[in-house]
């Protein structure tokens, strides 16, 4: 392990004990979650879903300070309303966690949907289930064009495989319009 994968887990530890101290409602998502549920990549930053209508906001921003990150209470109550991005910065080691707080209705069942799993060796923590990876994974792919997301979804369609909602994820690829890449990702990786 490396000094900054140390320095990672130590900051990304560190949040999730807020979260959890502060009984939030939240989800790790993104490349986080590819890696839990596919295969190892490295990832810069932490993803996670928050719902904000049940945040106790001063207590969280006044536990993230204590653990010196930089946070701004102000955006965080203004997201917590309205929805939308913040992040919060380790004072330390200048490492960001990427909060995102939803409104529509698809990002807020992955949340009603989420699962505990190991997080690491003293910690669990909430994740959106893997075939909510996929589907946010699919969903990133088409606003962004980016291919790293068809990789991740290729990680985990090789290491989940049968565990995943096919049915589900077909429909979902089709609203998007990219089924036809979404069973070729099925179909090449042994499914």
């Amino acid at each position: 392990m490396t000094m900054r994968e140390y320095e990672q887990g130590q900051v990304f530890g560190s949040v999730i004990d807020v979260l959890e101290a502060v009984s939030a409602i939240y989800a790790i998502w993104g490349g986080l979650a590819s890696v839990a549920y596919g295969e190892p990549r490295f990832t810069q930053d932490m993803d996670l879903l928050l719902r904000g209508d049940t945040l106790p906001v001063e207590l969280f921003v006044r536990r993230l300070r204590e653990g010196h990150f930089y946070v701004d209470q102000t955006v965080v109550r203004e997201r917590t309303i309205e929805g939308g991005f913040f992040n919060v910065i380790h004072e330390h080691y200048a490492i960001k966690v990427d909060f995102y707080v939803p409104i529509d209705p698809n990002l807020l069942a992955l949340i009603a949907e989420r699962v505990y799993v190991p997080f690491d060796e003293i910690r669990r923590a909430a994740y959106i289930t893997p075939t909510g990876v996929v589907a946010s994974k699919l969903q990133a792919y088409v606003e962004s064009g980016s291919t790293r997301h068809l990789d991740d979804i290729a990680g985990i369609v090789r290491v989940q495989g049968g565990r995943l909602d096919e049915r589900r994820l077909d429909q979902r690829a089709a609203q998007l319009g990219c089924y036809g890449v979404w069973r070729g990702i099925w179909q090449a990786n042994g499914r």
